[in-house]
């Protein structure tokens, strides 16, 4: 008769035949696995270098000279535009605001029309020009240009002072 610690060491030998077929199998997946991330990698780097490099030839700064002088109608800024910082002012003058004052009240009424309602000088640090607290159509226009709606919509304000001061200097 076989031994009973014979049968078992067979049964042992068995399990660790199956265990060591198990855990074989398990790393070639791991390693098949892992191989195909390093070709992954591999490409994804290659492809960063192509990137890169098209990155590098679109952002040639003569390229892009080339580019905007093609394609911009770009003047070089006038020296007697560039002001230092001292020259710019933070606040309107009274004279500028009386000058913005009559110049609006000027472009509301026709050429040849006195304005209805006296100029009168503005108060100190507000800036004359239409409210956007109402909605309001403007109907007095011709039938040849569009109405123009204004809304209690949040839009993002045009300096008017500027504005009118530059077309003021522009036929002075």
């Amino acid at each position: 008769m076989i031994r009973i610690t014979t049968l078992l060491w067979v049964v042992l030998l068995v399990i660790a035949g199956g265990t060591v077929m198990h855990v074989s199998y398990q790393v070639r997946r791991v390693q098949q696995h892992l191989n195909e991330l390093a070709r992954s990698t591999h490409s994804e780097q290659d492809a960063i270098r192509i990137l890169g490099a098209e990155w590098d030839t679109l952002n040639d700064p003569h390229r892009i000279d080339e580019l905007s002088k093609r394609y911009l109608s770009l003047q070089p800024t006038p020296i007697q535009r560039v002001v230092t910082l001292e020259g710019i002012p933070l606040k309107p003058s009274a004279e500028q605001l009386l000058k913005l004052n009559t110049a609006t009240q000027n472009a509301k009424t026709a050429p040849g029309k006195k304005p209805d309602t006296p100029v009168r000088p503005p108060l100190p640090g507000v800036l004359p020009g239409p409210t956007m607290a109402s909605a309001t159509v403007r109907a007095a226009k011709p039938a040849t240009q569009p109405v123009v709606v204004h809304a209690a919509v949040a839009k993002p304000a045009v300096d008017p002072v500027g504005l009118l001061l530059a077309r003021e200097e522009r036929h002075e």
